[in-house]
């Protein structure tokens, strides 16, 4: 806990005492959340309930958190109010607060005011005390992002014009008529096919960490871009250099593909240091030192490096060898 907010209880405690006597009568204030406990930016609600005797007009939480606001170390992500029904002379409001904390620690929410009318006089309810619990970020196999809100979206052919089937069959036909005219009237052509040669995934790899440094995101504040480009790049380069399926593997995962082959064992601790700090920057928000970015950097760069292919010979030195062996025989004999 902090220095601010072991100083925010005790001022919310001292409001408390020193409001309850001031307080109008008939207004009570209570506040309370579902669990005292909760992991690191897992969601609960706080919910606060005002009651009021009838005579009393206006009665409203001062102040009023809003939705996308921080509120003493959590945000609040939505607010509802729910007016129950009035019984023996006095009406019933209930708030509820959904919250996210992301900071490990003691959390104290300060008191929940309400006042009535133009009154000066507030009524308080107690303090809330959460304990936020770090998550354990040394098993990434548990660990699953939060799902993303669902947003209700029209299918694709809705923006589909009507007549839109008409004109495909317009071209269908037009397109039939002129593969007629060509079938009677074809003439042998010679067609050259250009293939373009797949870039080789050693050549791949280097490409693309020579432009991911010359981008500088790292250097600019954009560690998360950074790393999530340079994981991108060994995934895709040791599907391509190995035939290991890493596109769709965790990090533990990966390791051990590395570590069953023989080619790629001495350099499975380059590619783990890498992971590693990756996943911390993308899962836990760990803001790396400049150096953690040169070290893992060079980490990839020498990864990709000691798993280079060994160079193919080419036919044209072959040959030459073999002429020059043969001229050699030829020579002794003489």
């Amino acid at each position: 806990m902090t220095i601010k907010k072991i100083f925010t209880a005790l001022a919310g405690s001292a409001i408390i005492s020193t409001a309850a006597a001031a307080a109008p009568v008939g207004l009570s204030v209570s506040a309370e959340a579902d669990t005292t406990v909760v992991e690191m930016a897992d969601q609960l609600h706080v919910r606060v309930r005002v009651v009021s005797s009838e005579a009393l007009e206006n009665v409203r939480l001062a102040p009023m958190p809003e939705p996308g606001t921080e509120y003493n170390g959590v945000d609040i992500l939505s607010v509802s109010a729910d007016t129950l029904e009035s019984g023996q002379g006095k009406q019933v409001v209930d708030y509820d607060f959904l919250v996210q904390a992301f900071d490990p620690g003691m959390v104290t929410l300060p008191p929940f005011g309400a006042v009535a009318g133009t009154a000066a006089d507030t009524a308080f309810s107690g303090i809330v005390t959460l304990k936020v619990v770090p998550v354990d970020v040394d098993s990434l196999e548990t660990i699953n992002p939060l799902a993303p809100t669902a947003d209700a979206r029209s299918r694709w052919y809705d923006y589909v014009p009507s007549w839109t089937p008409w004109v495909l069959l317009a071209l269908a036909l037009c397109a039939l008529a002129a593969a007629l005219i060509w079938y009677f009237r074809r003439r042998k052509v010679t067609i050259i096919e250009k293939r373009t040669k797949p870039v080789p995934p050693y050549e791949l790899a280097i490409a693309r960490l020579n432009a991911l440094a010359e981008q500088k995101l790292a250097e600019n504040g954009r560690e998360k871009a950074y790393y999530t480009e340079l994981v991108d790049i060994l995934r895709q380069y040791l599907e391509g250099r190995f035939g290991i399926n890493a596109m769709e593997m965790t990090s533990p995962q990966i390791i051990r593909a590395l570590r069953s082959k023989e080619e790629t064992r001495l350099s499975a601790e380059e590619m783990k240091t890498v992971l590693e700090i990756a996943d911390f920057v993308k899962f836990a928000k760990v803001r790396p030192m400049p150096d953690d970015n040169t070290r893992a950097f060079r980490r990839a760069m020498d990864f990709v490096e000691s798993t280079r292919p060994a160079p193919e010979p080419e036919e044209g030195s072959e040959g030459e060898g073999k002429m020059a062996e043969g001229a050699e025989g030829k020579t002794s004999k003489k």
